[in-house]
């Protein structure tokens, strides 16, 4: 699979996790459910293909490296859940960017604990990149109320949790293949985001035929394809790379949004979403992939 393109795939990554929030909206299910059962269609879908390749991949993992997945699924789930319910206090545009601070959380991550160098180029880029997102989501800024502050922060909370995601994903993906990795991190977040519902007394059921038709789409398109397609590429580019493609979501969420849910963008979001996609691709041009593997830690 190393002779396709990362950059070209990352990008169609998010291409895919760009219909994320006109799914979720559809869908009409609560937070934990929708989150829960992306997850859930997700590892069934991936299912069959470690079947093919051999159960016997998940037994040779070794327990410091199923350990940090168990930790990565933790990060996934938690950011799942609080992407989502902050889709019911603030606009998508201001979760998106909030979300964008997400590059900033994993360069910063990168080179403390994966020692990898940010060029210049990168930083610029980055820094067009964060500009252009909270520039999309300026409007929110605007008028604000008590429950877009409560959004915002989930949306906050949120972009630090797959910040930690993508940056121990990095140093995990130099040690195991894709499809196991990704059925027992999606299986780990599972189980977190369903400890959770069961916490906040949230029955994971889905109601209604509409809705599992959106979930399904969700957990394969945007999860299982989507975010996949991140993981994949982590062991051949930056992490903070991954995580500057992954912006173009929130630009695209707009549109789409706009054109299936009738959400009229800002002037501002067009503006802002100029700007990420501007810093996303200087960055992504200075992108190589590493020679240099990161490491992570051994004493778990």
């Amino acid at each position: 699979m190393r002779s396709i393109n990362p950059q070209s795939a990352l990008w169609f990554g998010a291409l895919c996790t760009s219909f994320a929030a006109t799914f979720i909206i559809s869908s009409g299910e609560p937070p934990f459910v929708v989150a829960f059962y992306r997850l859930f269609f997700a590892v069934l879908f991936l299912a069959p293909i470690m079947a093919m390749q051999g159960w016997d991949q998940l037994k040779r993992i070794q327990k410091k490296h199923l350990i940090w997945c168990l930790l990565v699924g933790v990060s996934f789930g938690l950011h799942l859940v609080t992407y989502i319910a902050s889709l019911n206090y603030t606009s998508v545009a201001s979760a998106g960017a909030l979300a964008s601070l997400q590059p900033v959380f994993v360069a910063i991550g990168a080179s403390v604990f994966l020692r990898e160098r940010i060029s210049l180029r990168v930083k610029i880029g980055i820094t067009c990149a964060v500009i252009g997102g909270f520039i999309v989501g300026s409007g929110d800024v605007l008028s604000v109320t008590g429950s877009a502050l409560l959004g915002d922060l989930l949306a906050l909370i949120c972009a630090l949790m797959i910040s930690l995601y993508f940056v121990a994903g990095r140093a995990l993906r130099q040690h195991l293949d894709i499809i196991p990795y990704l059925v027992v991190v999606y299986g780990s977040s599972m189980i977190v985001v369903a400890a959770l519902s069961l916490a906040f007394g949230v029955p994971l059921i889905i109601k209604t035929s509409k809705g599992l038709i959106h979930l399904l789409a969700l957990g394969l398109i945007s999860t299982a394809i989507g975010h996949g397609i991140f993981n994949w590429a982590l062991k051949y580019v930056h992490a903070s790379a991954v995580s500057l493609v992954m912006l173009a979501s929130p630009v695209a969420e707009t549109v789409w949004v706009y054109f299936f849910l009738g959400q009229v963008p800002a002037m501002t979001s067009i503006i802002g979403g100029v700007i990420v996609i501007i810093g996303t691709v200087l960055a992504m041009g200075d992108d190589k992939s590493q020679k240099q593997q990161p490491t992570i830690p051994a004493n778990t």
